[in-house]
Order: structure tokens, then sequence, then C-alpha cells
């Protein structure tokens, strides 16, 4: 397990590679004000996708540990199976909503997942409490209306461009959980944190950032992608055309595309 510590725009930001569980058992219990999670989806398409329930839930429980009372949580999942998830998030959290992340931009839409299933273009997120209130404070809708223009459960953005993981998330939707659900100075989790969206936000909006993963080349990019923060755009373009170009990260036809976050 490697710890990385980074002092972004005065936002503390915590890179540690290693296993989740591992890492998670290790973290104090109410350490935590709000969780980001993009877990491997349960999908049988491709073995990188491919957890079972109860690995799923086991992370959970932990997460569940570590978060303060009134801590939010947002969990993304495929809408086939989100099941298990939404019973456990309803049995040991507060469910204040079932959202949708509809990306018009899909990539890879022009594949079939089977001769007889149409393409999805939306993942659920679950959006929840510990216990009955949020800690912030804020009413969520209110503050996403007036800091983005949109405040309802559906959330429209495109997927990231250019892409760098498979499973990103669009940086301005990661920012509008962290303002909604968080106020500056708090500490922030993603469990699966990838090439650090989560992190990014965070440093942009002054929370403080705690991100997990099990890819070591994840987290290189991660670090190059926060300490260029002013030319993130450039940076970007800059990592995909390595990653194109046959850097020792793209192994298996380009590692950023074959593993999950």
């Amino acid at each position: 397990m490697n710890r990385t510590k980074l002092v972004v725009n005065d936002a503390t930001i915590e890179l540690v590679y290693g296993d989740v569980l591992d890492v998670l058992v290790g973290l104090p219990d109410e350490s935590i004000d709000l969780v980001i999670a993009d877990p491997p989806y349960n999908s049988r398409v491709v073995d990188w996708d491919y957890k079972d329930d109860n690995w799923q839930l086991r992370w959970l429980a932990e997460v569940k540990r570590i978060m303060k009372d009134g801590a939010s949580i947002y969990v993304f999942f495929a809408p086939l199976n989100m099941y298990v998830i939404e019973g456990w998030v309803r049995e040991n959290l507060t469910l204040k909503n079932i959202c949708v992340w509809y990306h018009p931009n899909l990539y890879g839409a022009g594949l079939s997942y089977g001769k007889d299933r149409y393409k999805s273009s939306w993942d659920v997120v679950f959006y929840a409490t510990k216990g009955g209130k949020a800690k912030h404070g804020m009413n969520v809708s209110s503050v996403a209306y007036q800091k983005t223009g949109k405040g309802l459960d559906v959330f429209v953005y495109p997927q990231p461009r250019p892409l760098l993981h498979k499973a990103q998330k669009p940086l301005d939707l990661i920012r509008k959980f962290v303002i909604c659900s968080s106020l500056r100075g708090e500490w922030i989790l993603d469990p699966f944190v990838g090439v650090e969206t989560t992190a990014i936000a965070c440093a942009l909006e002054g929370r403080n950032c705690i991100g997990i993963d099990n890819v070591k080349e994840f987290l290189g990019i991660a670090e190059e992608r926060l300490r260029g923060l002013g030319q993130l755009k450039e940076i970007d373009r800059g990592i995909k055309k390595r990653l194109k170009g046959g850097d020792e990260t793209c192994v298996e036809s380009n590692v950023i595309f074959a593993v999950r976050k």
C-alpha cells in the first residue's frame, strides 16, 4: 500500500494505491463527510467490470462505518445490476434519490451488448445519507440549480473527451456532487478513483480528498493531472496522445480502456 499526499489549491489530496477493502479497513470510524463511488458494475461483458454481490456489500459496509453521521454518498451503478445495491442502501442508509446520469455521447455507442439488447446510455446514481438528514444542511436541489442551472434528478452530461478511462465520469457532474453535498475543508472519499476526477473536483472546490485505486498507472496519471490543474485540457490531451502512442502504461490494447476504476 503506497500513499502520495499533495496540496493543491489549499486542498489536501491523498492518493492511495492498494486493494480497496484493505485500505478502507485502515480508515478511522466516522471520518468522512462525503463519498463518491463508481465501483465495478457486476457486468460479465468484460472481466475487469465484474465483482460479485458479496464483494459489493463488503466495501459498502466499510464505507458506512467511516462516514460521519449525516454524511452523504453517491454511488454509480448499472441499471440491470442495481437491485442488490439498492436494497442495501435502503436498509442501511436513508435513500434520498435514485438519480440518472444520461450520457448521450457514449463511448462505443455503435457496439451492441448482445443480439437482443440495446446499448445503455444511462447509469443509476444512488444518493443517500447516513441518518435522516444531511449534515451539510443545504437544499441540494436549490444549490444545484443556483450553481449549475440544473436541479433535477436526471443529470445530462456527456462523457469526457478525451476519455482517459472507460469509466471516467464528467468533471462538472462530480463537482455538482461536491458542491451540493459537502462544505469547504471537509473530507471526501472516492474508493475507486481511477484518474482522479473526484480529487480534481475537490481541489477546485476547496475540499480534501482520499482517492483509492488498485491500478498504479491510473494513480500516476491522476497525479500528473492534479499537478497540471491549471492546464487540465492540455494535460489530458497529452496523456491521451501518449497512451495511443504505445506508452508503457498501455497494456492489452491500452489498459486505460481495459480496466474499470
